[in-house]
């Protein structure tokens, strides 16, 4: 008899997966009442109730059993009455379960399914924070951004409100996480208000209003570092080349820069304009793997360019330099060595045998 009940429970679980594929558990055919209290979508944490109710033609059940996620329950489960049974969860913190019940009718026919629920508990949003907008250059939309604070785990949408300081037109932009906005949607001035809001079923947030003049919040088109020059001069140095498309006349740019082995970065800071390409000079240490990075704003504004990507380069190796001084000093230890030498056979009494060679 073990063993026909557990083949049934394969049925029925696959029964259920399927059914569930294809549209939910609440398009279950069922032969019963499943409910949830408080909710089936609820705050994680919370103590729960499922209660299942039978009402199968012919049946009076002689035992009701609750699955979750396919698998059979086996404790915290009450009988109410005949046909009625309560499964409790203390503490439920499973994003998303499936739960259904089943009826045990006969030995010959262990369990009927009664009915089927899916179940979700999740936090209600937090109050969005961080809102900012900014304008790639050439890229034609406003893209703002949002922090939405700790996951919800459930199905959460955001609104983004644009309202127009000098008409006082408002529109909304419905989304599930940042927005892109055209800027040909733009039209009603530069000056906006800018709000985020936040909603699921178990609550709602709005953000603090956010101030944008769009002249003000363009980025800059990517900088790019192109390649490296090494420059053997008295003093070794790197030149970096780099380059923007940017049309921003005034522009302000770092630099950082650091040897591979090193946590610190070092900064650079300049102002420039694009009409020609860039050029840095380092003086770096010899014989050393640099990774470089740049970035740029227009000046006096407020946002940056993301960090390019990382350029690395070795520096070379010190090749050394013969100098006069050197050269005498090597000379003149050279004339000392066979000076020794003959001494030393001049008052062993042996002969020398002298040979010179062009």
């Amino acid at each position: 008899m073990n063993q026909v009940t557990i083949h049934w429970d394969v049925v029925i679980a696959l029964y259920i997966f399927f059914s569930w594929c294809h549209g939910g558990i609440t398009n279950i055919n069922c032969s019963g009442h499943i409910w949830v209290e408080p909710a089936t979508i609820f705050k994680m944490g919370m103590n729960i109730s499922i209660y299942c109710q039978a009402a199968i033609k012919n049946c009076q059940p002689s035992k009701l059993y609750f699955y979750k996620n396919g698998i059979k329950e086996r404790f915290h489960i009450t009988r109410i009455n005949k046909t009625t049974a309560r499964l409790w969860y203390n503490n439920f913190v499973e994003p998303q379960a499936f739960v259904y019940c089943t009826a045990e009718c006969s030995r010959y026919f262990p369990e009927t399914l009664i009915c089927g629920k899916d179940i979700s508990s999740g936090y209600p949003p937090d109050v969005p924070d961080k809102v900012a907008c900014v304008i790639y250059e050439y890229s034609g939309n406003m893209t703002c951004t949002w922090n939405p604070g700790r996951p919800t785990y459930i199905d959460t949408k955001y609104v983004v409100y644009v309202k127009s300081l000098e008409t006082e037109e408002e529109q909304e932009y419905l989304t599930s996480s940042y927005i892109n906005i055209s800027t040909d949607s733009l039209q009603k001035g530069k000056k906006y208000l800018v709000w985020v809001q936040a909603s699921n079923v178990l609550g709602m947030e709005k953000s603090k209003q956010l101030q944008i003049h769009l002249d003000d919040i363009v980025i800059p088109s990517a900088s790019i570092i192109s390649r490296a020059e090494d420059i053997n001069t008295t003093v070794s140095k790197t030149v970096i080349h780099w380059d923007s498309q940017t049309s921003i006349e005034k522009v302000s740019c770092e630099m950082r820069y650091k040897d591979t082995t090193n946590q610190t970065w070092n900064v650079k800071e300049f102002d420039t304009n694009f009409t020609y390409e860039q050029q840095s000079e380092f003086y770096l240490q010899p014989n050393a793997m640099y990774v470089f990075q740049v970035r740029c704003q227009e000046t006096g504004k407020k946002y940056w360019q993301p960090w390019s990507s990382p350029f690395f380069h070795k520096t070379p190796e010190i090749v050394p330099q013969v100098t006069m001084k050197s050269f005498q000093h090597d000379t003149q230890n050279s004339g000392l060595l066979i000076a020794s030498i003959f001494k030393k056979h001049l008052t062993s009494g042996k002969k020398i045998l002298l040979r010179f060679v062009e």
